[in-house]
C-alpha cells in the first residue's frame, strides 16, 4: 500500500518523523515552498509542492493508496477536495485531527465575514492572527490600514499581498511561530490593539498562549469558529492505526552520545533566541565560564539578546560551539547546517536529529558535575533521572 500525507500542519510534520524513523515511505503533499523549507529532509519522506484540485489529486492517487489528511483545521476546502478525489479513485481516507480546545470568555463568530462584521461594529484597533489567506476581506473593515495589525509568515509572496492589499509597513508583523505567551502579549502592548483576532488552531497551533497573553492585556478576543466538527485520529491514535495497518516497528536504537566534559572558560559561544530554552542553555553556559553572545529578533521577559537582529552567518566567526533556539524551524535549520559547514558544535532545540550535540541536563555538587541526555526521545526520563542525580548530590553537600 501507498502512503500519501497531504500535510502543512505540526501534526503532519511529526507523522512524517515517526514514520522516517520506522523506515517507512511517503509522499508528502505540501502547498507552499514555505511548508516545504520548514520540513526537514527525511529518510523515506518525498516532498511535493504546490496547491492542488481535485483533479490533480485523483491523478497522484490510485486504489492502492492510503491517504492521510493532516491538513489545517480550518482548510475545508483542501479537505472536501481531498475526500472527492479519494472517492474518485477508490484511495483509503483517513483523516489526523487536532483536538479544539474550551475557550471560556472568547466572543466567537462562524466565519470572516462575521468576524469583519464584528470588527466594523466595535470599532477598535485589532491584531489578526488569522493569517494572509483571507486578508482582503478584512479591508471591509472600516479605517482598517488604522485599525488593523496582521501577522502573517515572513514571505516575499505574502508581504507582497500585503502590500497590494493597502496595509501600511508599519502595521504588519510578518513572524514565523510559535509564539509564546510572552511574544503574542508584547505584540498586543506594542500595536495597542484592542480586539486579538484568532482561530481556534488547537494546542500546537498556539492557541492557549494567544488566549493568556489577551487576558493578561486585558483585551477582547474574537474567535472564527472551526468550519466543521470533525471525525478522525489524533496523532497518537493515527501513529498506532499506521503501526498495526502498515506493520511498523519499533527504530533501532541510535548509539547514545559520548559525555565529552571540556573547559567552556573564556570560549565564544552563541546563542540564538531569546525564549526559555535560549535563556536556560545561555545561562548555563555562562555558569561554566563561556563568553556568551545571545542574538534574537527581540528582547523577551525570559532573556534580552546581546544583538537584537535575525541571525547572520558571520554570527559564527570563531565560535566554539552553538545553540539554535529560534522560534523559527527553519532559522534553526539554517543555523545547524551552517555550524556543520564549519565544523561548530551546534544543539538545536527543536531538532535532536539536527544536533551535533545534545545540550545536558546539568547537575551540580561538591565539586562534581554529571550531564544527562538522552537518545533524543526519552525526554521525561532524562528530566527524571536528572532530578534524582541532583537529590544525591545535594546529600554529599550535606555530608560530613
Amino acid at each position: 500500500m501507498r502512503l500519501v500525507i497531504f500535510s502543512g500542519t505540526s501534526e503532519g510534520h511529526a507523522l512524517c518523523r515517526f514514520l522516517s524513523a520506522r523506515g517507512a515511505r511517503a509522499a508528502v503533499y505540501v502547498a507552499t515552498a514555505y511548508g516545504q523549507q520548514v520540513l526537514e529532509p527525511m529518510e523515506g519522506i518525498s516532498v511535493h509542492t504546490g496547491r492542488l484540485d481535485t483533479g490533480e489529486m485523483a491523478a497522484a492517487l490510485d486504489a492502492d493508496t492510503l491517504v492521510i489528511d493532516a491538513t489545517h483545521p480550518y482548510a475545508a476546502v483542501v479537505s472536501g477536495n481531498l475526500r472527492a478525489a479519494c472517492g474518485q479513485t477508490g484511495a483509503a481516507y483517513e483523516r489526523l485531527i487536532r483536538p479544539a480546545l474550551d475557550a471560556d470568555g472568547v466572543q466567537t463568530v462562524p466565519d470572516t465575514a462575521a468576524a469583519v462584521a464584528w470588527l466594523n461594529a466595535n470599532g477598535q484597533s485589532a491584531l489578526l492572527t488569522t493569517g494572509s489567506k483571507e486578508l482582503a476581506a478584512y479591508t471591509a473593515v472600516e479605517r482598517y490600514q488604522e485599525r488593523l495589525f496582521p501577522r502573517v509568515l515572513p514571505s516575499a509572496e505574502v508581504l507582497r499581498t500585503c502590500e497590494q492589499l493597502g496595509f501600511p509597513g508599519a502595521h504588519i508583523i510578518a513572524m514565523q511561530g510559535p509564539f509564546s505567551h510572552e511574544l503574542n502579549a508584547a505584540l498586543l502592548r506594542q500595536t495597542g490593539a484592542r480586539v486579538l483576532v484568532t482561530k481556534d488552531t488547537g494546542a500546537s497551533g498556539g492557541f492557549a498562549e494567544k488566549l493568556s497573553a489577551a487576558r493578561e492585556v486585558g483585551v477582547a478576543v474574537l474567535c472564527i469558529a472551526r468550519p466543521r466538527a470533525e471525525q478522525g485520529k489524533t496523532l497518537g491514535e493515527m501513529q498506532d492505526y499506521l503501526t498495526d495497518t502498515l506493520g511498523l516497528h519499533e527504530p533501532a536504537r541510535a548509539p547514545l552520545r559520548f559525555p565529552l566534559f571540556v573547559s567552556l572558560v573564556g570560549k565564544r559561544c552563541v546563542v540564538f533566541g531569546a525564549g526559555k530554552i535560549a535563556a536556560r542553555r545561555a545561562g548555563v553556559l555562562r555558569r561554566f565560564g563561556a563568553a556568551v553572545r545571545v542574538i534574537a529578533p527581540e528582547s523577551r521577559s525570559d532573556l534580552s539578546p546581546d544583538e537584537c537582529r535575525g541571525y547572520e552567518k558571520s554570527d559564527l566567526t570563531g565560535a566554539f560551539l552553538a545553540v539554535a533556539a529560534t522560534d523559527d524551524h527553519a532559522v534553526n535549520r539554517r543555523i545547524s547546517e551552517d555550524c556543520a559547514a564549519q565544523g561548530i558544535p551546534c544543539s538545536v532545540a527543536d531538532c535532536a536529529a539536527r544536533s551535533s550535540f545534545f545540550f545536558p541536563a546539568v547537575c551540580e555538587g561538591r565539586g562534581l558535575v554529571a550531564g544527562v541526555v538522552s537518545d533524543g526521545r526519552e525526554h521525561t526520563a532524562a528530566a527524571a533521572a536528572a532530578k534524582r542525580i541532583r537529590a544525591a548530590l545535594e546529600e554529599l553537600d550535606g555530608a560530613d
